[in-house]
């Protein structure tokens, strides 16, 4: 599959999940500042870890090294999310275990009914914020993440978003962007809420806030072999096929 992205048709309460997800946000949100985290220290807050009944939410977004992420030359590169703590090579296959906050609520409904993915996670993209442009996933992640899976796929499900909120994709055969000031076809695609969606993460790709507001997904990953077990619409509507100028700003 290199479609970049795949809208699903799965039966989920919405209502009930934003309200869990907002909730467990903010008070880890609380905590975190109690703590001295700042802005969450890597604006994803982990919902599973590698150990039952734990309350780390940090374990899996803070300061670890997954090797779940490689060039398009097949190069590794090591996903360094903030080193606050020591480097660890761990799987993403490994976070499966709810972490005690989501105990009891329909976010624990949802990582048990979608038992086929792994690591789920809060993940906040701040206003006026786009990600570097990266590419997660790669054969060669094969050997080293251990069981043959390579976690090159995202499940999305949109909280809070709006229409100025975008996932970018990059054709498959396009490097890293340089600072040439060249222009790159590029394609759009605003995930809304209420509906869930498959991120294809091994071709190049960023995300994008363009509001004035924090948007909020909660995500889980996935490799190939798993989309079979949802539900598929299509492929997703891209509301943008144009030029990006790369270039600093």
């Amino acid at each position: 599959m290199k479609q970049p992205f795949i809208k699903l048709n799965e039966d989920f309460d919405f209502t009930r999940l934003r309200n869990d997800v907002i909730t467990v946000y903010n008070n880890i949100k609380r905590d975190a500042s109690e703590n001295k985290y700042v802005d969450l220290v890597t604006r994803n807050i982990s919902l599973t870890t590698r150990e039952p009944n734990s309350d780390d939410w940090t374990d899996g977004v803070a300061g670890k090294t997954f090797i779940n992420q490689s060039h398009s030359d097949n190069s590794i590169s090591l996903n360094t999310q903030l080193q606050v703590n020591d480097n660890e090579m761990l799987k993403e296959t490994e976070y499966v275990h709810p972490i005690n906050q989501v105990k009891g609520t329909y976010i624990e409904e949802i990582i048990n009914k979608f038992d086929f993915v792994c690591r789920w996670r809060i993940s906040i993209l701040p206003p006026r914020t786009t990600l570097s442009i990266h590419v997660d996933g790669s054969p060669l992640m094969n050997t080293l993440a251990g069981g043959g899976k390579v976690m090159d796929w995202r499940l999305h499900f949109p909280i809070q978003t709006n229409n100025r909120c975008f996932l970018v994709n990059w054709p498959s055969n396009f490097g890293t962007p340089k600072d040439t000031g060249e222009e790159v076809t590029t394609n759009m695609a605003n995930f809304k809420s209420g509906n869930a969606y498959l991120l294809n993460t091994s071709m190049m790709h960023c995300a994008t806030n363009y509001s004035e507001r924090e948007r909020i997904h909660l995500i889980a990953s996935c490799d190939t072999s798993a989309i079979k077990n949802f539900v598929v619409v299509d492929d997703v509507d891209v509301v943008v096929d144009g030029g990006w100028r790369c270039c600093c700003c």
